[in-house]
């Protein structure tokens, strides 16, 4: 009989010593907005993260984990399906099986908690999960205490989603010892931030340099709450009697930019200019996170614990979100759904070479590879390029950890490799268009996702049209390229009559946008 990866695992672990037994109680933890490189454990010069760190030490910490997107709805949607992503969404799409359904399909009870509201029963999260409830990000941890209690002796899967150190960096009642006292400015940016300030000609730099310090400040005091509150849950799995033979898993779904490279205009720095504030180096810089994809926003830590799994392990080849679910399960001896692209963790931890090459992550601008020789390619996509003028560009991570000097001219042929990683990556992964309920609307303002809200308004303005409005009022030059971009796409999903695509036909020779005449050369393909 043909024995599991993860028995044999176990058995190299122990040697010729009895095989010990697979886990049967998982805790999936994700820490909404957590950079990799803000932990301790991670060489952080704040001791923002103990209970992380102590984690960490008695388990396997993935330094070169990646989130598969920088914001929290298409991450978690490729994190819980095992599947990359190919096209922004809030949803999971009803056809693919989830990571909770798997477990309770084999029998498993299962429980998820969530206090991030795009993470919710309306986008799919509940599938699988039973209960799937709603938390308070700063109230009781009563009904997570609740489950433990009554799991007992039936094997289970435990989903816990924080919020902190999400934007604002400010908790209610919370530490502020970081931000009273900012005396920190991590990274190159002591050298960065005023000569952005000088080439961008921005002006009172030292004033916003100040604030900025003050800002990591409140962030890693935010990080502090979140680990004490890891802290919490690990006690409450433990005080439960479950971790004896349980794993842990903690990630997040992507980090955060604090003021570490220039903002695209579609976000909070054009948010500000519309607002008729003047260009700072504060609303000019990115501080938050989606729509790019540098390391600082999806390096995320990732740490396994369990009783059968090495101690002290630190893996430095790059990993992804995505190889979790298969992760999980092979761990726990469960099947493993049919599709996955995600591969298991597991085969990094006997010794031989890693299988996964290389690192993946997505947003509606532009996508990024990481190599394990340490490159990283940003390519722009469709949008990225017709909207935000976004090249190409390639990093040596070795050399140039902060990616800030351009090196794709001297290696086309790394460029060219990656290329094709990032091209697999996107035509295996998630298509469909977004679908945006009114909770997830509600959800985007509550986060501050300003600019998604108004993409999903232009979105619902242009679905209300007629072929020959769109052709005629959105379809021309005078039209911005995005919105000409995103007028394309509603218009792809329809059948065209003869005048219509006679209309359409009339507009490609005065079309600058590459992506915008893909679409009109599909349109008149048909």
């Amino acid at each position: 009989m043909k024995r599991s990866f993860a028995a044999l695992l176990l058995v190299a672990s122990f040697g010729c010593s009895k095989q010990p037994e697979p886990p049967r109680h998982v805790l999936l933890i994700v820490v909404d907005t957590l950079r990799a490189d803000h932990l301790s454990c991670m060489g952080y010069p704040r001791p923002t993260s103990p209970h992380i760190d102590a984690l960490a030490a008695e388990g396997v910490l993935f330094e070169r984990a990646i989130s598969q997107a920088s914001y929290t709805s298409p991450s978690m949607v490729s994190l819980m399906t095992g599947r990359y992503i190919a096209k922004e969404r809030l949803d999971i799409p009803a056809e693919l099986p989830t990571l909770a359904e798997s477990f309770a399909k084999a029998g498993w009870v299962t429980a998820g908690f969530s206090s991030n509201p795009l993470v919710s029963v309306e986008n799919g999260f509940g599938r699988g999960f039973a209960p799937f409830q709603r938390i308070d990000e700063y109230g009781s941890d009563e009904a997570i205490a609740q489950w433990f209690a009554s799991v007992g002796t039936k094997p289970s899967l435990t989903y816990i989603h924080i919020t902190e150190p999400h934007d604002p960096y400010v908790v209610p009642n919370g530490p502020s010892e970081w931000r009273e006292r900012p005396d920190l400015l991590p990274g190159d940016r002591a050298e960065y931030l005023p000569r952005i300030a000088k080439e961008l000609g921005l002006e009172a730099a030292e004033r916003d340099i100040a604030r900025i310090r003050e800002e990591i400040g409140g962030y890693d005091d935010d990080v502090r709450y979140a680990d004490a509150r890891v802290g919490r849950f690990l006690e409450l799995f433990a005080a439960a009697g479950l971790a004896e033979r349980g794993v842990v898993a903690l990630t997040a779904d992507h980090g955060e930019g604090l003021w570490e490279k220039v903002a695209l205009m579609n976000g909070q720095r054009g948010q500000a200019l519309r607002r008729g504030e003047n260009p700072t180096l504060f609303n000019t810089l990115m501080p938050t996170h989606g729509n790019q994809v540098h390391r600082e926003l999806v390096n995320v830590p990732l740490v396994l614990r369990g009783a059968k799994l090495p101690k002290a392990r630190r893996v430095a080849t790059p990993v992804e979100n995505v190889d979790l679910f298969p992760t999980l399960l092979e761990l726990c001896d469960l099947p493993t759904p049919g599709g996955l692209q995600g591969e298991s963790l597991l085969r990094q931890l006997d010794g031989s070479k890693a299988r996964k090459d290389h690192a993946f992550s997505f947003t509606r601008f532009n996508t990024t590879v990481f190599s394990p020789e340490g490159w990283a390619l940003i390519l722009p996509t469709a949008e990225g390029e017709c909207g935000e003028g976004i090249r190409l560009e390639l990093f040596d991570l070795n050399k140039d950890p902060h990616q800030r000097h351009d090196v794709s001219k001297e290696h086309p042929d790394v460029v060219e490799r990656l290329r094709k990683v990032a091209q697999e990556r996107l035509e295996r992964g998630i298509r469909g268009q977004m679908k945006v309920n009114d909770a997830s609307m509600a959800a985007l303002e509550q986060l501050g996702y300003v600019d998604k809200i108004e993409r999903e308004n232009l979105r619902r303005e242009l679905d209300a049209l007629s072929n020959a409005d769109l052709i005629a009022k959105h379809l021309n030059m005078a039209t911005p390229c995005p919105e000409r971009l995103l007028a394309a796409e509603v218009l792809s999903l329809r059948t065209l009559e003869t005048p219509e695509r006679e209309a359409l036909a009339k507009l490609v020779p005065f079309e600058t946008s590459r992506a915008v005449l893909d679409f009109y050369e599909q349109l008149l393909a048909r």
